[in-house]
């Protein structure tokens, strides 16, 4: 459908002013509740009053998700604080009618990491906001505050208008029951983002699942296993991740001289169909199958290989590359996975098979100090399977484009001469963990939100399609996964080992994994502009990113780059 320029200027103007009646917090003289609306992009501290959002509209395109803050207090303390979401509408009819609510609750980052972020957040109380907790209530004391969350997502086929709302918070005060409404609106573009096209892996490990059952042990391939599993893989999927770490390698089956392995790929396959049912699968990445000799950082690499006993078994041992013993396992596996994988197909009638999906890690992150025998090893695994990926979590200064697939330097080594331009078949993501450190963007409760939403404008400024992070529900390095998220004692700055939280048998996301997850339909919404006008896009992003460690992060210029981006999309529509 064709707009014409009179309606959408007029269409701009109403969503101009409607929002103005709304700008100033309310309160409710009867039940003593102010209900201020914030950026979901601002960092609400313990103690610190956060200016309100410029304008309480919140505009979205079809495909993504509509997020609002708001901050309550109360002059007097509160109990069994709950919200819900009245009805959202515009005056032709058209609703939407999903959401998550939770309340924002606070944790501690003690690590003091260095170097600091310039721009690091300064809590009064050490403690930063972070988990979102759908399924309780909150109560506040006199002069308290407590934040909530609201998370819409809008349906593909949503209607296109402006959604009038409110959201309404009820409470006990001196034992009476107490109301208070808080109206917002949300403006729909006639803009529908296509299927993410951004890759985007968070490393999960199923040996944390006990937080999720009490404490008590979860045993692999047990019903409990496999509920973890579901309650991961669908949180995770439902904020934009589409690669899936596997462990499960061929289960080695010694042949009947005893001298030699078969191989048994039933509990890979497992995992593998359980992920492409539950999961957007883009791809599959098989996990490392050698590490650090002695665990020193620059140690060569030594791959752990089972090797027959001559009894009818095997034993797992560290080996180096050269060692005959690794040279006869890689030759006997590696062209066993890759015919195997090859005879597996994808049920989505792309006539795709499992080796069109899947890329093998060999050992992470090498550096020049030991990349000898990163590449020993890779070699060998690429002479027995020409046809599997490889895909590394990449240190070392140069690389040979025979021996690696998908490059994924750290986000500060991104920045190499090297990974400007990429051989034909070959692709660079990047990654983020403990580091970089600076002011480089990251995903450290420590940070401003908006870093962490442009690190996926940093994946389209420097045409980058892909983004790793280790640590996706890695808890208990220091304790409670509620308490202290940063982990002095390894050097980890908080947050940097999980963005989700555990319940029982299930996950809390978190305000990271939120800004996360916009920033990867943000990507799209670059890709669609484009799509359209190249140089308009790269306007709009160089207006943000500067460099690899320089942005623009005023929240208000966002907001107003993103409307631009929307409007200019809706003027194509």
């Amino acid at each position: 459908m064709n707009i014409s320029p009179l309606r959408l200027l007029v269409n701009r103007t109403i969503r101009t002013l409607c929002p103005a009646l709304l700008l100033l917090p309310v309160a409710c003289s009867e039940s003593g509740l102010t209900i201020r609306v914030i950026d979901p992009l601002t960092n609400v501290l313990p103690g610190i009053v956060c200016p309100p959002a410029g304008d309480d509209t919140v505009r979205v395109a079809r495909g993504e998700n509509a997020v609002l803050q708001f901050v309550i207090s109360a002059d007097d303390s509160v109990a069994a604080m709950n919200p819900v979401l009245r009805s959202l509408k515009t005056k032709q009819g058209a609703s939407l009618d999903k959401a998550v609510l939770g309340w924002v609750r606070n944790v501690q980052a003690s690590h003091a990491y260095v170097p600091a972020a310039p721009d690091a957040l300064q809590s009064p109380s050490g403690e930063y906001p972070d988990p979102i907790l759908t399924d309780t209530t909150v109560s506040i004391a006199a002069g308290g505050t407590a934040s909530l969350w609201l998370d819409i997502p809008i349906p593909a086929d949503a209607e296109a208008g402006l959604y009038e709302g409110s959201v309404r918070i009820s409470g006990l005060k001196n034992g009476k029951r107490i109301v208070a409404d808080r109206q917002f609106t949300i403006q729909v573009y006639p803009v529908t983002l296509p299927k993410q096209s951004l890759l985007v892996t968070n490393w999960y490990f199923p040996d944390k699942f006990s937080f999720m059952n009490d404490n008590e042990y979860v045993e692999d391939d047990s019903p409990a296993y496999w509920e973890c599993m579901r309650q991961l893989v669908e949180t995770a999927s439902a904020y934009g991740q589409n690669v899936w770490l596997l462990y499960e390698t061929g289960t080695p089956v010694p042949t009947a001289d005893g001298k030699g392995l078969t191989f048994d790929f039933s509990r890979m396959d497992k995992t593998i169909e359980f992920l492409l049912r539950h999961a957007d699968v883009r791809l599959i990445e098989a996990n490392h199958f050698a590490k650090r000799s002695h665990n020193g950082w620059t140690d060569p690499f030594w791959a752990n290989v089972p090797v027959p006993d001559g009894e009818g078994s095997y034993v797992y041992q560290r080996l180096p590359y050269d060692d005959p013993r690794v040279q006869q396992y890689i030759a006997a596996y590696f062209p066993a996975l890759q015919e195997h994988l090859r005879s597996k197909t994808i049920n989505d009638g792309s006539g795709r098979s499992w080796l069109d999906i899947y890329t093998q890690h060999i050992a992470d992150e090498p550096l020049d100090e030991n990349k000898t025998s990163w590449e020993g090893l890779a070699h060998q695994v690429k002479q027995a399977a020409p046809d599997i990926r490889i895909i590394e979590a990449y240190r070392s200064s140069s690389y040979d484009p025979a021996l690696i697939d998908i490059l994924v330097p750290q986000l500060d080594e991104f920045a190499w001469e090297i990974y400007r331009t990429m051989p034909a078949g070959h692709s660079c993501w990047f990654y983020t963990c403990m580091y970089p450190r600076g002011n480089f963007a990251n995903r450290y409760v420590t940070l401003p939100l908006i870093k962490t939403r442009l690190l996926h404008w940093i994946n389209y400024k420097y045409g980058s399609p892909g983004y790793l992070h280790w640590g996706f529900n890695a808890w208990g390095a220091n304790g409670d996964p509620f308490g202290d998220v940063s982990a002095p004692a390894n050097d980890w700055p908080g947050g940097d080992s999980h963005i989700v939280y555990p319940g029982y048998r299930k996950l809390y996301p978190s305000i990271r994994l939120t800004a996360m997850r916009d920033g990867i339909r943000d990507y799209d919404l670059l890709k669609m502009v484009e799509a359209r006008d190249s140089i308009r896009a790269q306007a709009f992003v160089n207006a943000i990113i500067f460099d690899f460690d320089r942005y623009d992060t005023s929240v208000s210029r966002f907001r107003q780059i993103r409307r631009e981006i929307l409007d200019f999309l809706e003027d194509m529509h």
